[in-house]
């Protein structure tokens, strides 16, 4: 395409923005399904972080799960990351695959998409956040931590 003179910019945009949308998708899937499969227990660094940035485990659940909930019934993901700018860890809300904190290496991934949840719970996205974290793989997102603080460093 970058051969074709005339091509207009807006259609070279378009294809961009799709590489982006599709980049996103692939990321979030791949860390979604691999920090599933666990016992939902945390600890390690993780209950370090969550501890240090929000209290405790208890609160970091309910303000994770207050994330995850704003966007049942849409689309979207609820994104534990820690931030590479500010060195801080957040819960994100991300209504699509490619807006994402800018420099947040995410910890934790939630697919809040319909699909994720609708055969099983229908329109219960409560009830799928809840099972959600009953399955987390902690020890996934405990080495995405030490990463990512590493990283930070």
């Amino acid at each position: 395409m970058l051969a074709d003179k005339d091509l207009p910019p807006y259609v070279y945009g378009d294809l961009k923005r799709e590489e982006l949308v599709r980049t996103g998708s692939v990321v979030l899937h791949e860390y979604y399904f691999a920090n599933l499969g666990g016992d939902g227990k945390a600890g390690g660094k993780i209950q370090d972080l969550l501890k240090q940035w929000f209290g405790s485990y208890e609160q970091w659940e309910a303000e994770f799960k207050r994330t995850a909930n704003a966007l049942g019934g849409g689309s979207g993901w609820a994104i534990l990351a820690y931030n590479l700018h500010t060195r801080e860890v957040h819960n994100y809300w991300s209504w699509d695959h490619m807006h994402n904190a800018p420099t947040g290496l995410p910890l934790l991934v939630l697919d809040m998409y319909e699909h994720a949840y609708h055969m099983d719970y229908g329109a219960a996205a409560a009830k799928y956040v809840d099972a959600f974290l009953q399955n987390v793989n902690w020890e996934e997102v405990n080495r995405r931590a030490e990463t990512a603080v590493k990283a930070g460093s």
